[in-house]
């Protein structure tokens, strides 16, 4: 179906979003919840989120899982009711917005993604250079040292919890990061080599509150780097950016990346 103009931003704008992409070779774009509630996942905060209607998981929830690993794993196999975000991460498939950014990257524009969502739809589009900094769903980590592998390349067994890590002994845990865990230092390490290295970043469909992922696009401020937000709503960085596109992400990245194409048109 093709998209009204009046779900878009001023063409203008966009045009000037198509220029600037289309320069840069190191645009590092930090993507939220907003890209994963196009495809159908609901978000935490705000109107409507879970953590809303239910409440918030316990703060001290990585404590408890130190405190008693194996208990945490046995209520894994535990069947338990239908958990309806799991159910709408397993039925999500990624949107137009995600296979932009996967063309974005691929025509050398986009260097890395920071994401801060875990339901694996980046991957799932083919993104390459990707930093998940609260994980992934649909992954395990050690978290001594920090070694990542997908749920199906592993055997946990059900008599032999909590599982363990074949490289140095560690305790194995689902990847996504709990309320009380630190991200992994190295994660941090990678967002932030990317950022200092960025020509232009690139904010879509997060609030930017939640750190410390909200500190790349400040760092990027403040070294000058121009900001550009794609988001439906205001947020506390849509003052700061040069270009604030008010809109979903699979309608307008698109868009862009038909602009991006016409200007290399153009220059050929």
């Amino acid at each position: 179906m093709e998209t009204k103009q009046s779900e878009l931003p001023n063409l203008s704008e966009l045009k000037k979003v198509a220029e600037l992409l289309s320069r840069s070779q190191n645009t590092v774009v930090l993507a939220g919840a907003g890209m994963s509630k196009e495809s159908g996942i609901p978000t935490f905060r705000g109107e409507g989120g879970l953590w809303t209607i239910n409440g918030e998981p316990p703060l001290n929830q990585y404590e408890i899982f130190l405190d008693n690993p194996k208990q945490w794993w046995t209520e894994k196999f535990t069947p338990t009711n239908t958990d309806s975000f799991a159910t709408a991460l397993d039925q999500s498939k990624p949107n137009q917005g995600h296979y932009a950014l996967v063309q974005l990257e691929q025509l050398g524009i986009i260097s890395h993604l920071i994401t801060q969502n875990v339901d694996d739809l980046h991957r799932q589009a083919g993104q390459i250079s990707i930093t998940e900094i609260h994980g992934n769903r649909y992954w395990i980590r050690c978290i001594t040292c920090n070694s990542r592998w997908p749920k199906k390349s592993i055997t946990i067994q059900q008599d032999l919890l909590p599982p363990i890590c074949e490289l140095c002994n560690g305790i194995l845990k689902s990847d996504t990061v709990m309320f009380g865990e630190p991200i992994p230092p190295n994660l941090l390490e990678t967002c932030h080599s990317a950022t200092q290295k960025a020509d232009l970043f690139l904010t879509i469909g997060t609030s930017a509150i939640v750190y410390p992922a909200a500190q790349f696009p400040i760092m990027a401020l403040e070294k000058g780097i121009p900001l550009i937000e794609i988001n439906p709503e205001t947020t506390p960085l849509s003052e700061f950016a040069l270009i604030s596109l008010k809109g979903p992400s699979g309608k307008i990245l698109p868009e862009i990346i038909k602009l991006i194409s016409e200007i290399h048109t153009r220059k050929v």
